[in-house]
């Protein structure tokens, strides 16, 4: 169900709309009885995505640290999701910093997690969390790679301790040049859960922006019994998922495995492109699929023509099976790269995780280059009423190259 330990941002991607029906008019009704609007839970980033901020100059909840140029650019094509983003630019040698207070649980583990771009003539960006004493509780630098124009992803974990608040900042000490970063979707969660698990590469201060994917799995097993009747898993690869706006991209290949009413569920080969929020949906891709067959999918950005993505999907159990399509996404900016198995349906009545889950994935590559090569990002999914965890092994990397790893079920 959707209250439940709270998901990144990233994750949610397009299947919320109806829990989002029901919560706002939840919302209307408590706020219709109360008189006013309530608080933001603890933990929580206010106007994450500035979204809310009405003018050029920043206001509650976000407040600016030094003495130079910052604002907000509205409809500018700056944001990473949504119409706005923060900025801060300037030529001194002075600190700057957007700032938020945010409340918190003390002894409690939070995520820390927020999109930058930068004019790539700094080293000097700091991206974190102070405590009341106003002493840096985790900080994460940026600033060392440009990466193709791209928004850089940043992540980090750590304990509240004693403190009642801390203090996010992303900011930067100039280098005496012009120089600027571009700011958006800040988050705070107190669980490292998703709807996605297994690995994504987000471009980053250390990764530049992914351009391919590949990957081989075995397609899965599970059960459709009366116990089990709403169970649904994707298996799938892809370029620029890591959004959840309504002006996201996605391009992605894979099998989508779903219960109708038998004893087994049904494989489907898929395709499927959201440009800049217009989605396709899922496309079949005319193929036979059955469970324990070895599935291999890439998605390839173009260098011809960078709105261009060449998707493959070959059944390596079933000779003459393999497809290849080209897709246009002119919108996406291949940010980040998805080896991915996801429950398709996050609503109230939508589908759930089958509770034994194991999918071996091999030959994987970002960029022609195994995991070990990035700062990869491990995804966790959680169904809360069972408390099953379903989650990525360490990925290791063999003779040839590529990443290995396992998907399986495990209770949390």
């Amino acid at each position: 169900m959707y209250i439940q330990a709270r998901r990144n941002k990233a994750f949610e991607r397009r299947h919320t709309w109806h829990l989002f029906l029901v919560a706002a008019l939840v919302a209307t009704l408590l706020t219709g009885f109360a008189g006013r609007a309530s608080a933001l839970p603890i933990g929580t980033v206010g106007d994450a995505g500035f979204e809310e901020q009405n003018s050029r100059v920043i206001s509650a909840p976000w407040s600016g640290e030094g003495p130079d140029y910052k604002g907000i650019d509205i409809d500018l094509g700056y944001q990473k999701t949504g119409r706005k983003n923060a900025f801060i630019r300037t030529s001194s040698r002075n600190w700057n910093a957007v700032t938020q207070k945010v409340p918190v649980k003390p002894q409690t583990v939070y995520y820390l997690e927020g999109w930058v771009r930068t004019s790539g003539n700094y080293t000097t960006g700091y991206f974190g969390a102070r405590g009341t004493n106003g002493r840096t509780i985790v900080q994460k630098n940026y600033g060392k790679v440009i990466s193709n124009g791209a928004y850089q992803f940043l992540r980090m974990a750590f304990n509240s301790g004693t403190n009642t608040s801390v203090t996010l900042y992303a900011g930067y000490n100039a280098p005496g040049t012009d120089s600027w970063v571009q700011i958006d979707d800040i988050s705070l969660a107190d669980s490292p859960y998703s709807n996605w698990a297994g690995y994504l590469v987000p471009s980053s201060p250390v990764n530049a922006a992914p351009r391919a994917v590949t990957a081989v799995w075995t397609e899965p097993a599970f059960s459709c019994r009366q116990e089990n009747p709403d169970n649904q898993l994707s298996v799938w690869v892809g370029l620029d998922g890591f959004d959840a706006s309504s002006t996201e991209s996605l391009v992605q290949v894979g099998v989508h495995a779903t219960c109708l009413g038998d004893l087994y569920p049904e494989h489907r080969a898929f395709w499927e492109v959201v440009n800049a929020g217009v989605d396709t949906r899922e496309q079949p891709v005319p193929m036979l699929v059955q469970a324990g067959d070895r599935m291999s999918a890439s998605v390839v950005r173009s260098t011809a023509d960078p709105a261009d993505y060449i998707l493959t999907l070959d059944n390596l159990s079933r000779p003459g099976q393999r497809q290849t399509l080209t897709k246009k996404a002119p919108a996406a900016r291949s940010e980040s790269a998805e080896v991915v198995v996801e429950r398709p349906h996050v609503f109230t009545l939508g589908s759930t995780w089958p509770p034994a889950v194991n999918v071996p994935f091999s030959y994987v590559t970002v960029d022609g280059a195994p995991l070990s090569a990035y700062d990869a990002l491990p995804l966790q999914a959680r169904q809360n009423d069972t408390g099953t965890v379903y989650s990525p092994s360490p990925a290791t990397t063999d003779s040839g190259g590529y990443s290995n790893f396992t998907l399986t079920s495990h209770q949390g």
